[in-house]
């Protein structure tokens, strides 16, 4: 990555006792940097560390003397350009080895925040005279631990799941957004939706509850196949089920969130078109971390969550993270609960510069995973004869619902420096995950009468899945050309078996509702087995000439699925196989003003394997994406702070439509092509170190441009204005000094709610605030503690989230409050 280095930041962790749910905008941690100044260039006392860079070129030395000091470092290639370092050998502080590593060359470390560097002129009579040096150049990144993401406030400089190379994002052609660990605690989200409340181009909770499926430039519905499921954890691609069972992941246990905007086939094979979402665990450190955190909030949720790490050894070759959450809630529906214990250990192994091997398991159950409900328009979006239904109505029956989910997953990420040029990486996951789901559920109004007709479905649901992924990087220079190529190889294998049936009830007169009703178990009729198998071969390479910067990528994959299908009860059984290929390609340019101004271009493809078939019994063909997209990215020098701007065309082809034969009822055939075009606009400012601002706007036009049923119909559930603000406040001195204050505006526009478009969802504000309170300033023994009060939807508005027809209708989340106490050590 030209113009800057980034590598682990060492990090202290100053206690605070905050919320996990809804919890303190830390803008004290979004603070403009100051100006460097030469007298920084030597910080306070540092830890000794032991190094060992040899002799050579200026820049591979100093990217190899950030990586085992554990700082953020930003320099230019001009300012390395034709320079050499006589290396350092030996155990020294950080400004020491510094002072060592750059002898002779002319320059000096300057010190300009917690673990962050960069480089300026040495003035003193005694630096060497070799090429004179460039101005200052300001640093621009705030990256505390290296390639996985933590960072102090919100803006996040670089990312690893957009390129899988740590790039800047400025130098990154395509639109990305990341949410930091210090956002989504500020904003108290409590699920991996919530925490994209705030993000351009994004419809998080256009169906609230159980699952974590957003909807990305238009694409991705409020469930069913064409849901777009939270796919990528650390850079491996998630297993789904067959029906209900799908991964779910805590926020509490993540570092960041990063969205990708638009197809990112090349490096993940196949995903929605609309992008991808990566989540990005928590790690292991050598710095001491301790945290615990209590909650209590609405609908009587108690929380305890707990956050430990630091070195297992003397030397730190070793260190370790243990993350855990104990969640028990109620929920704003009736008689419905959330329930869940997950704990998620992880140790690092780094046995010297070059190495790093670091194993990462989590273990969760939900014994309660909240409600799945949905409800007719007629009573939600539109008054009944009776009234509307009322928020917290419970369709479903306590006495005969069930929700329990189990989950484990073991991987590991193994990375190895061979020399200054290669660097080789193999990541591993395995996860199992076990769903027994019961529940009653409505099909409609009994006509003009107040009762509900329903039905009880029962299922049983496994699946296992395993992804590993092979990289080798080469990053070197030929002639005035930068070059970081990457390549690799990886492979996943998902396995799904599902039992599941479906019985009678009676109907539930929703003005005077009967619970605990005798209801008969369905029988286990249905079965279904589906195994995935997908094996890609990609290579991209990132160039940097001048201040243009150029990524290219390609991708072949290879897929190959089963799936086993039938009712036990007439004993026939129907095997579907498929088999697919795909070749992805991306191409992206920007150009990089000194300003901090960076335009951009790219052009993407994306495929997705559909499973099933025909009429006639001939497989799905995978449907097929492309993108084209245009933009702006500010960063500018002295100020912290990014702003982008982006318009984009995204058409998909070979997607399901009904069978226009009369004959065929229920079958689908695959003309289907929708497109969507859009502009977004998404902006995070520091103005001073007590003010930090977000918004974000996002102007939709989606539709099926191809169709049997819905011709130049929208989508249902996709609206076509987002927009979001966030002002946060910190008093730093005064009677108030220590106290913080957080508004945030989010607006949803109008949606339809069926495919052809005659049922249409109001759009809807809602307002969100945050208070905290630093105790020390009461008593300085109370220091590492902190209060939080965090509310989402402040004025408690009722409102329809979304729909997918004329009985399926979701209520969005009513007012939830919750304080939080978090003491960190």
């Amino acid at each position: 990555m030209p113009g800057r280095h980034l590598a682990r930041a060492s990090h202290h962790h100053r206690a605070s006792f905050l919320p996990v749910s809804l919890t303190l905008l830390a803008a004290t941690l979004c603070v403009a940097l100051p100006p460097a100044t030469a007298a920084q260039a030597v910080g306070a006392a540092e830890t000794v560390r032991q190094f060992d860079v040899p002799a050579g070129p200026l820049a591979s030395a100093l990217n190899r003397y950030a990586t085992q000091a554990q700082v953020a470092l930003s320099f230019s290639s001009q300012q390395t350009q034709d320079r050499t370092s006589p290396g350092v050998h030996g155990a020294y502080t950080t400004a020491e080895g510094f002072r060592r590593l750059l002898q002779g060359t002319g320059l000096m470390a300057v010190r300009s925040g917690d673990g962050m560097y960069t480089l300026q002129a040495d003035p003193s009579p005694q630096a060497a005279a070799q090429p004179a040096v460039l101005p200052t150049i300001a640093v621009t990144a705030a990256t505390a631990s290296g390639p996985f993401g933590a960072e102090q406030g919100y803006i996040a400089r670089d990312s690893l799941g957009a390129t899988k190379t740590l790039s800047s994002l400025r130098e990154t052609p395509q639109s990305v957004s990341v949410v930091t660990r210090q956002q989504m605690e500020d904003q108290g989200a409590q699920t991996i939706s919530q925490t994209l409340r705030y993000t351009a181009g994004v419809v998080p909770e256009a169906r609230p509850g159980r699952y974590d499926y957003p909807n990305i430039r238009g694409f991705g519905t409020p469930g069913g196949a064409d849901a777009n499921f939270i796919g990528l954890m650390d850079g491996l691609r998630l297993p789904k089920g067959v029906y209900y069972i799908a991964p779910s992941i805590d926020p509490y246990m993540l570092e960041r969130v990063e969205i990708l905007r638009g197809p990112a086939s090349v490096l993940y094979g196949s995903v929605n078109p609309g992008g991808a979402v990566n989540l990005v665990s928590r790690r292991p450190t050598t710095d001491t971390t301790r945290e615990l955190e209590l909650q209590y909030g609405s609908f009587d949720r108690k929380q305890l969550a707990a956050d430990f790490g630091g070195a297992l050894n003397e030397s730190g070759t070793l260190s370790y993270r243990l993350t855990g959450v104990a969640r028990d809630t109620g929920t704003q529906l009736d008689y419905a609960k959330e329930k869940r214990f997950s704990i998620s250990p992880a140790i690092s192994w780094k046995p010297d510069a070059d190495t790093r091997f670091t194993l990462l398991a989590n273990l969760q159950h939900d014994p309660a995973a909240g409600a799945f409900t949905y409800l007719p328009a007629r009573g939600t979006v539109h008054p009944s004869p009776w009234g509307r239904l009322p928020t917290r109505f419970y369709e479903d029956d306590p006495g005969f619902s069930r929700s329990d989910r189990k989950q484990a997953s073991v991987g590991y990420e193994f990375e190895h420096r061979v020399d200054d040029t290669w660097t080789l990486r193999q990541n591993l996951r395995y996860m199992h995950a076990k769903y027994d789901y019961r529940s009653v559920f409505q099909m409609g109004w009994d006509g003009d009468l107040p009762l509900l007709n329903r039905m009880t479905i029962d299922s049983r649901e496994s699946l296992d899945g395993i992804a590993i992924d092979n990289q080798a990087q080469a990053a070197f220079q030929a002639g005035a050309f930068r070059h970081t190529v990457l390549t690799g190889l990886d492979y996943r294998h998902n396995r799904a078996d599902a039992r599941l049936g479906y019985g009678a009830v009676p109907p539930l007169n929703v003005l005077d509702p009967v619970y605990h009703q005798a209801i008969d178990l369905p029988v286990y009729d249905n079965i279904s087995k589906q195994t995935m198998r997908q094996l890609g071969l990609y290579a991209q390479d990132q160039i940097r000439v001048g201040r243009w910067a150029a990524l290219i990528g390609v991708r072949h994959d290879w897929t190959k699925a089963g799936t086993d299908s039938g009712a036990l009860s007439s004993g026939v059984i129907s095997h579907t196989p498929q088999r697919d290929e795909a070749t992805s390609v991306r191409a992206g340019l920007v150009y990089l003003f000194d300003n901090g101004i960076a335009p951009y271009a790219n052009y993407a493809t994306s495929f997705e394997p559909v499973l099933g078939t025909d009429f006639h019994g001939q497989p799905f063909k995978p449907t097929k994406g492309r993108q084209y997209e245009a933009g702006v990215k500010y960063q500018p020098n002295g100020l912290k702070s990014f702003v982008t701007a982006s318009v984009f065309d995204i058409t998909q082809t070979n997607v399901k439509t009904a069978d226009p034969d009369p004959a065929h009822p229920f079958a689908s055939i695959q003309t289907g092509e929708v497109r969507s075009r859009g502009l977004e606009l998404e902006g995070k400012l520091s103005l001073s170190s007590n003010l930090a601002l977000m918004a974000s706007y996002t102007l939709l036009d989606t539709k099926n441009t191809r169709s049997t049923t819905a011709q130049d119909k929208w989508p249902y559930g996709v609206p076509r204005q987002l927009a979001s603000g966030w002002v946060d406040y910190t008093f730093g001195e005064g009677a108030l000094a220590g106290m913080g204050f957080g508004v945030g505006v989010r607006y949803v526009g109008a949606s339809y709610g069926n495919s052809d478009n005659t049922l249409k969802v109001p759009g809807y504000v809602v307002l969100d605030a945050a208070f905290r309170y630093d105790l020390m300033r009461l008593d300085p023994r109370l220091a590492g503690a902190q209060i939080a009060i965090n509310v989402a939807n402040l004025l408690d508005k009722e409102f329809v989230a979304s729909c997918w027809d004329d009985n399926s209708c979701f209520y969005g989340p009513r007012r939830n409050v919750v304080a939080s106490l978090r003491y960190r050590w």
